[in-house]
């Protein structure tokens, strides 16, 4: 009943951020509402612009000054024992919307294994990954780093008809089990989670990255492991 009086709320204020962003304003001029997780435009120099920030070109420091978010940074070591390093921006208004972001950085290999060796300290995550923590000057070099991927998670979810309203069709889906797969829109930039059963997640990235994206999806579920619990956004 919970799931479905959020759903209801979502497409109450998904109508109203439609009217107001394809109505006509005052005197027949459209007020546009900024921040929309499908208004999404490819540059010339092939970046994916969403959330107003360029997700190939734009560094961490600008996306959090841009948003007014003191980030978390992060590195990773799977169980392979290959590293990541992530951004987590924590709880942000973008729009009419507020959702958890993570920033996916790409430092060469060896920033990663300098960065691994000055960590002083180490935590298991919920996804079973080891969390790193950064020396202060790592933190400083992460921060002038550009946001290779992107990962978007709203509040609350919604129905795929509504997304696939706003998205379009996807041009390729890839099942994971009965109640959840992937939607790869290639051209767009994105590729979204969508499960049955829980929040969404959206996944940008430049359009040239969409091979790596497919032989490394698994990072979407990584990210979903790494978000905090929908309840926790209210807070």
């Amino acid at each position: 009943m919970k799931k479905w009086l959020l759903i209801s709320v979502l497409a109450i204020i998904a109508i109203g951020v439609a009217n107001v962003y394809f109505g006509p304003g005052p005197e027949g001029s459209k007020e546009t509402v900024k921040n929309l997780p499908w208004d999404i435009v490819i540059t010339p120099e092939g970046h994916t612009r969403v959330f107003e920030i360029d997700v190939g070109a734009t560094t961490v420091a600008q996306a959090s000054k841009q948003w007014r978010a003191h980030p978390e940074i992060a590195l990773f070591r799977l169980p392979d024992g290959s590293h990541r390093l992530e951004a987590y921006l924590g709880k942000v208004q973008l729009g009419p919307f507020q959702a958890r972001i993570i920033f996916n950085l790409k430092p060469s290999e060896t920033q990663l294994a300098e960065f691994a060796a000055h960590s002083s300290s180490s935590d298991v995550t919920p996804s079973g990954n080891y969390q790193l923590r950064l020396s202060g000057d790592d933190f400083d070099k992460a921060l002038d780093m550009p946001i290779a991927e992107l990962s978007y998670s709203p509040a609350v979810d919604t129905r795929p008809k509504s997304l696939k309203n706003l998205f379009g069709e996807p041009e390729g889906e890839l099942e994971i089990d009965d109640n959840s797969s992937y939607w790869l829109y290639p051209q767009k930039g994105v590729v979204m989670l969508i499960n049955a059963d829980d929040k969404e997640v959206f996944h940008y990235f430049p359009p040239s990255d969409y091979e790596h994206i497919l032989r490394n999806i698994e990072a979407l579920q990584h990210a979903k492991a790494e978000l905090p619990e929908a309840e926790e956004l209210s807070k």
